[in-house]
């Protein structure tokens, strides 16, 4: 059939592209595709899609229909395309991690509320990552690696040095084998000088870092601990520096890192009814 001629040609064009890689399946050239948002963000043309993605632009065109006809993007009056708001529906309906940060959401406002003229954030590890999961700020149209969603490396930040501290000796050893950026003259990089570090965060659960990333700022984050010792999360908040005093400002991120434990900890509240009348009729029970 004259389909299957054209998904062989563009199956060749993507190999090509790949400059002798293992050829990707038809979820492989999906997901990639998909990935091109988080490598590139925000809204991007079909040309953007199809170099950021590795894919040709016949095939990139086909899979931006299909996702179209899906309802998984948006497109502008300018041809740019980005994601809809169904991933968002997705996740929430599905991830853990939106759990954690419907739990932690209340706790965490309370604490930017005390805090101030500055960040809040709620974070967890991804791999070799720490990804935010939520935060808090003073100021609007902020679009830096700090966003919702956002990644940093593990040793660059509190949170991540946190969430660093209680992985596995083995994966410690290996991402401390990496070469690890140094954002400024203060981001510590020394695996001697690091192992150190985190032996103590792991008998504090709590880690202060100042001037890790900017120089006029720093981060204080505490774990959030589930069952008693698995650490699920950090609560996170920047501080300026000569403006904010660390020291005030620990005990109050440590503290909202034990309010969301114990919530964590405890027994699931009953949905209310409605919830589980809504939930019933989007699953077509009732």
């Amino acid at each position: 059939m004259l389909v299957d001629r054209i998904d062989a040609v563009e199956e060749a064009v993507d190999a090509d592209a790949q400059d002798g890689r293992t050829k990707r399946t038809a979820a492989g050239r999906l997901l990639a595709l998909l990935d091109a948002f988080t490598n590139a963000g925000g809204a991007l043309t079909l040309s953007e899609l199809s170099r950021y993605a590795g894919l040709s632009l016949t095939t990139t065109h086909r899979l931006v229909r299909e996702v179209l006809a899906w309802g998984g993007l948006q497109v502008d009056d300018h041809g740019r395309y980005r994601l809809s708001s169904k991933f968002v529906e997705l996740v929430s309906a599905s991830n853990e991690g939106m759990r954690l940060r419907e739990a932690a959401l209340p706790h965490l406002m309370e604490l930017h509320r005390r805090i101030g003229r500055t960040t809040v954030h709620l974070a967890i590890r991804e791999g070799a990552s720490m990804m935010y999961l939520d935060a808090l700020r003073s100021y609007p149209n902020y679009t830096g690696e700090s966003r919702m969603g956002g990644h940093l490396p593990l040793h660059a930040t509190a949170a991540g040095m946190v969430l660093l501290a209680h992985t596995s000796e083995d994966f410690i050893e290996e991402y401390l084998s990496t070469p690890l950026q140094r954002f400024t003259p203060y981001t510590v990089v020394d695996p001697v000088e690091l192992q150190d570090l985190l032996a103590t965060i792991r008998a504090e659960r709590y880690f202060v870092y100042p001037r890790s990333m900017v120089m006029d700022g720093g981060g204080i984050a505490a774990a959030i601990v589930e069952d008693g010792s698995a650490v699920k999360a950090v609560v996170n908040a920047v501080w300026l520096i000569d403006q904010q005093d660390p020291e005030r400002l620990t005990p109050l991120v440590r503290a909202t890192a034990n309010r969301i434990s114990r919530i964590l900890a405890g027994p699931r509240p009953p949905l209310h009814p409605r919830t589980i009348d809504f939930n019933r009729r989007r699953a077509g029970l009732i």
